[in-house]
């Protein structure tokens, strides 16, 4: 049985803990149950009184192929990232594609679908390993610390404590507002118990804050088991006609791709890459694997009619809770499926107490930064470049476009500058 769970799940008795990546498993889910009441809220009103978007039938679908691509994340790539819809694609996909722009649901289901295919053929082909390992070290490491960048402004977030329109927190709103009490001690409670080494530290300090979010007025449990609605109104429903050729379908694959693409670049370097699941040169070790299981999720979320699926940046909650193997992944894809029906129990976790914890496990990530070269330019400039464009823009993709473009331009006035300086001690020397 035991040689079984190696095989399957990549689980080492010898190294591995199996109350750990329990813990891991579960903490990933808590920090990101969110998904499940967010999808349905963003595609409110999509489709009009003419073809209503069935946003009941949402839940139970963005909870199935989160289960089943979370599923696949554990057996085969086995490691301990959680795959669901995407939050920046999920807004793409409702607020640009269907509400700005105009399509149908069922169009954008279908460029959906298609990019999930385009998505499989680049992953199995091995381009996609090869555009990662195209990106320097560097870049690699600031694109771990821009993610923890990232993950610390939307804990922030949740508290009210980032927010464009005001640029000045006053430490008596810890004291008057219960948002921010709850925050604090979330983020001290799971800081202690981190320090303490104590095992499940941020499944312990989730569940402890949510139950003093109880008296405070922000846990709301009003039941704690609920009957599913049915998913076949959303199952398989792209549309088929000539549509599908036209420069319409083109741009939103196109555009679909590039975000899933460089998102999940982001999220598996930023995630696993300050881990020993990285190797010395800073490749992820499984990359091929995870990429793969990637896509086919892309394509799943098509048929199952929920938005692009991708890695989530709230694996590093199981990460940092000591989930190193598919063991995690597997738990969380089994909470996905108990979400179903306890749904009420699970979306009782007041945003806060997620923040707080995304907050906590941010800052392992900022270790990376040791890695960069600070004292060259030609490597820091480009790497601080990534860091802040994450971090100001709240878009993964955007810092690693600007990051790779800069780097490539400044190693080009590099070496055009070496050769201007050879070229010129030449000249003098045979003069």
């Amino acid at each position: 049985m035991k040689k079984k769970i190696v095989n399957l799940f990549g689980f080492k008795p010898q190294i591995h803990s199996l109350g750990t990546e329990t813990f891991a498993g579960i903490s990933t889910f808590f920090v990101m149950a969110y998904i499940l009441a967010l999808a349905p809220l963003a595609f409110e009103g999509v489709g009009g009184k003419e073809d209503p978007f069935p946003t009941g039938a949402l839940f139970t679908a963005t909870a199935l192929v989160s289960a089943i691509s979370t599923f696949l994340m554990a057996i085969y790539a086995k490691r301990p990232l959680a795959v669901a819809p995407g939050v920046g694609l999920l807004y793409f996909i409702s607020g640009a594609l269907c509400t700005t722009l105009g399509y149908s649901w069922h169009f954008a289901l279908t460029a959906i679908f298609i990019e999930g295919l385009i998505f499989m053929a680049l992953s199995f082909s091995g381009l996609r390993v090869l555009i990662i390992e195209c990106i320097p070290i560097s870049i690699r490491c600031a694109i771990g610390v821009g993610v923890g960048f990232f993950l610390a402004s939307l804990g922030l977030k949740s508290a009210g404590l980032a927010n464009s329109s005001t640029s000045i927190v006053s430490l008596a709103s810890f004291v008057t507002e219960p948002e921010k009490q709850l925050f604090a001690i979330c983020v001290l409670l799971t800081g202690i118990l981190i320090i303490s080494k104590v095992r499940g530290a941020i499944f312990i300090s989730i569940v402890t804050t949510t139950l003093i979010g109880i008296p405070l007025g922000l846990t709301h449990i009003d039941s704690i088991a609920s009957m599913p609605e049915s998913p076949l109104p959303l199952f398989c429903k792209m549309e088929w006609s000539e549509e599908i050729f036209s420069v319409d379908m083109f741009v939103c694959v196109v555009s679909i791709l590039f975000l899933d693409m460089f998102d999940t670049i982001g999220t598996v370097l930023g995630v696993l890459g300050n881990s020993n699941m990285s190797r010395s040169n800073g490749r992820v070790s499984r990359m091929s694997q995870i990429l793969q299981v990637d896509a086919i999720s892309s394509m799943l979320s098509g048929i199952f009619g929920t938005t692009t699926c991708t890695s989530y940046l709230e694996s590093a909650a199981g990460v940092a809770e000591g989930g190193r193997t598919g063991i995690t992944a597997l738990v969380t894809a089994l909470c996905f499926l108990l979400a179903i029906f306890f749904a009420p129990l699970f979306l009782a976790i007041p945003s806060v107490v997620t923040g707080a914890i995304l907050l906590v496990v941010s800052f392992h990530m900022f270790a990376a930064i040791k890695h960069i070269n600070l004292t060259n330019p030609v490597e820091a400039i480009p790497s601080v470049m990534v860091i802040l464009m994450m971090a100001v823009t709240g878009s993964i993709s955007d810092g690693i476009v600007v990051g790779v473009i800069a780097y490539a331009a400044f190693n080009l006035f590099s070496e055009l500058r070496k050769e201007h300086i050879r070229k010129k001690e030449g000249k003098l020397l045979s003069d």
